[in-house]
């Protein structure tokens, strides 16, 4: 019952964020070059395949949330949460979740990006992310705080459900999953970084170039992270 009405809430906060975001992305309307977010849009969705289970009941590391972060750099606060919301369904109906499961998902990856991104916004030097001061050094304190704003949004949530559902210690469920995970926004957030200055440089179309990164991070991290969870005499993949 407590789960039950903890999906509630975020559903309807995190609903409320995602229909704001729709708006105000209608009300603007999308220009040409906006219009490449289709695409990473659609990689973000793909990419959410390439994941890599944490030593904790149920619970993966998708590297999608590089895109997503790219996404937040690049288009901004609203189709970033549109972008994190498509994921978190996209996710969801992969593992042929319940309802619940889709609604708990869409909304809180809509909910947490979208308060990262606003966390993002504001840690931006003045003249924002396109003037022509900007250096990359300007974007290390306002990437650095997006994934972990992000880091601590969604497993908060995440970890908030499972201690519902599973009638465990949050805290305890908290910590063992949520060292893994960091690991994993950390790598996103600088990929995204370094994707984001090639293509304030070059063009939305050069991010297509990273294409090979995502398979690259996830065999990497996966190897490392099995090494791990072997010498602790964790859950082996």
């Amino acid at each position: 019952m407590k789960g039950n009405l903890y999906i509630g809430v975020v559903a309807a906060a995190g609903g409320a964020v995602l229909v704001a975001s729709v708006g105000n992305i209608l009300a603007l309307g999308l220009q040409g070059s906006e219009l490449a977010w289709l695409g990473i849009a659609v990689l973000t969705v793909l990419v959410g395949r390439l994941s890599v289970k944490l030593p904790l009941p149920n619970c993966r590391v998708s590297f999608s949330d590089a895109f997503i972060f790219l996404s937040v750099m690049v288009f901004g606060g609203d189709l970033a949460t549109l972008t994190a919301a498509l994921d978190g369904f996209a996710s969801s109906s992969r593992d042929k979740g319940t309802w619940h499961k889709k609604a708990f998902n869409t909304t809180g990856m809509a909910l947490s990006v979208n308060l990262s991104a606003r966390v993002f916004a504001w840690l931006l030097p003045q003249g924002g992310l396109w003037g022509a001061r900007f250096s990359a050094i300007d974007l290390m304190v306002p990437v650095a705080a997006l994934a972990f704003t992000q880091y601590v949004l969604n497993t908060a949530l995440v970890s908030g459900v499972v201690a519902l559902k599973e009638q465990q210690s949050l805290i305890a469920i908290w910590q063992d999953s949520s060292p893994w995970a960091g690991s994993a926004y950390l790598a996103g957030s600088v990929a995204a970084a370094v994707v984001f200055l090639v293509v304030r440089e070059l063009g939305v179309v050069s991010a297509f170039a990273i294409l090979p990164f995502p398979g690259i991070l996830y065999l990497t991290y996966r190897a490392c992270l099995d090494r791990l969870v072997r010498t602790k005499g964790g859950v082996p993949f």
